[in-house]
């Protein structure tokens, strides 16, 4: 009898489609953390068994799934000394930088990665992979698990190290064209990634992002404050034309409105943004403790924007939106293309024109005048249509849901189930 409940629990294990999900960083606080832990909470309405590979510091707790489900890898430790390895040169949380490492480093870190995942091999033997970023570690993932499907995601990020470190993509990240398939955030993105790993171009799926809905969503009541609030949010960095926001929103010189600065900027960027904040009131920089809150802030909103210079998705332009809040943003072709021409000709967002670009985020100073005064215009765009108290239609806000998380995450186990059986 103990026999048969044994091998039944053996087959129904079998039956059951094991997951292992691969991050080198916090699974939350950027973009890809968002991404991996909502996905993977987003995934237990299929009832798949599902286990974590993550990077964490300074005691950080993750609830996602039971600790006995986690392979937790711990930076800023005996075996690994040093802050998490960032895919960005600029994160909320102290971090080391790619071009910094030096072989020792690297060493250590493949080490260390390389004895949880085949711990993770030997005690799960997952029937699939999720490898967020297409980077050291993705590669190393292959090498591990040369006999399992593979799934790559593709963050941006990744692409921009592999342009700026070469050095280490050519030593380290050597086997991403063995992956199964990879998601992408757009069709333009795909191009990229052909370009720089050389995988075959079907194996490619644009699946762009997605927002979670039980964080982002309108306030049942629109209010209006005696002020039009304006909002920016996101890392304080050069990179997210953060300067020549806050210059534009000066030469506005409007007494009805305010700007808020949401983030949390290394030493360098606050001492300039302080700077250029300096003596204005109306201006007020701030963080929140997580995206609960941040969700709460956005409803308090009235425009969100988003001049950056270099974005791989650009989620948090659709999280505003599903807050209600009209947005101006720099014309990033996957959300461009994401939320398409319906959102586009409603006028809930407007698309500010990119200056020339070079090193992949920095534009072209002969080209900032022009640029900041197309930001001026669509800032002043925005800004007329909240004095009138114009609303979203119910069509719009219908398909803002259509890029929530439950939407996202249904479209990826679609596919996750055509590669399984591929």
């Amino acid at each position: 009898m103990e026999k048969d409940i044994k091998k039944d629990y053996k087959n129904e294990r079998e039956r059951k489609m094991r997951i292992l999900h691969i991050l080198a960083q916090l699974p939350a606080r950027t973009g890809s953390g968002v991404f991996y832990s909502n996905l993977i909470e987003g995934f237990k309405k299929y009832n798949y068994e599902q286990k974590a590979i993550f990077g964490y510091q300074n005691g950080y707790k993750w609830d996602i799934l039971d600790n006995g489900d986690q392979y937790p890898i711990a930076f800023k430790s005996k075996e690994l000394p040093f802050p998490i390895v960032g895919m960005s040169d600029i994160m909320p949380y102290e971090n080391t930088l790619y071009s910094s490492m030096t072989e020792e480093m690297i060493g250590i870190y493949r080490e260390v990665f390389r004895r949880e995942l085949e711990r993770a091999k030997e005690e799960f033997n997952p029937h699939i992979i999720f490898a967020h970023h297409l980077w050291i570690l993705t590669s190393l993932v292959r090498e591990v698990f040369p006999d399992t499907k593979i799934i790559g995601i593709c963050h941006n990020t990744d692409l921009r190290q592999a342009k700026i470190n070469p050095h280490l993509r050519d030593k380290y990240v050597d086997r991403i064209d063995e992956l199964d398939c990879i998601f992408s955030a757009s069709e333009d993105q795909k191009d990229e990634i052909v370009e720089e790993y050389g995988i075959d171009r079907n194996r490619i799926i644009a699946i762009g992002g997605g927002y979670d809905q039980k964080i982002f969503y309108p306030p049942k009541e629109k209010q209006y404050d005696d002020k039009i609030r304006l909002v920016f949010c996101a890392k304080i960095d050069p990179s997210k034309g953060i300067y020549e926001l806050i210059e534009v929103y000066k030469s506005l010189d409007m007494e009805d409105i305010t700007l808020d600065i949401i983030g949390r900027p290394n030493e360098e960027n606050k001492k300039k943004i302080e700077q250029y904040i300096e003596g204005d009131s109306s201006i007020r920089l701030y963080n929140v403790e997580n995206q609960v809150a941040l969700g709460d802030e956005l409803r308090k909103k009235d425009i969100y924007l988003m001049p950056s210079y270099y974005e791989g998705l650009g989620l948090m332009a659709i999280e505003s939106l599903a807050c209600g809040l009209y947005v101006v943003t720099t014309e990033i072709p996957a959300l461009m293309t994401l939320l398409g021409e319906e959102i586009k000709e409603s006028g809930i967002i407007k698309y500010v024109p990119l200056p020339r670009i070079y090193d992949v985020d920095k534009p072209v100073k002969e080209d900032l005048p022009e640029f900041k005064e197309k930001l001026r215009e669509a800032m002043l765009s925005q800004i007329e249509k909240v004095k009138e108290k114009k609303e979203f239609s119910e069509e719009i806000k219908d398909k803002i849901k259509s890029f929530s998380w439950e939407g996202l995450v249904s479209n990826i186990n679609d596919e996750l189930c055509n590669i399984r059986k591929g």
